[in-house]
């Protein structure tokens, strides 16, 4: 796994984190929230577009 392919794969897991606590109705944690906001940025510092990091979600939606 290179650099780019690694910062795709924690802001996946940290957009995941945060929908998967409020799908099973807990509070999100504000920390947990400016984690994902940052991670998202990195990834798209990195490069991506954010459809682009469903491929490493946990919850991605369905496109078609």
């Amino acid at each position: 796994m290179d650099r780019r392919e690694h910062i795709a794969r924690q802001a996946a897991g940290s957009v995941d984190d945060v929908i998967e606590a409020h799908e099973r109705g807990e509070a999100v944690d504000p920390v947990d929230v400016a984690v994902m906001q940052a991670n998202l940025r990195a990834a798209q510092k990195a490069g991506f577009h954010p459809f682009e990091l469903d491929q490493y979600r946990r919850t991605a939606p369905e496109r078609g």
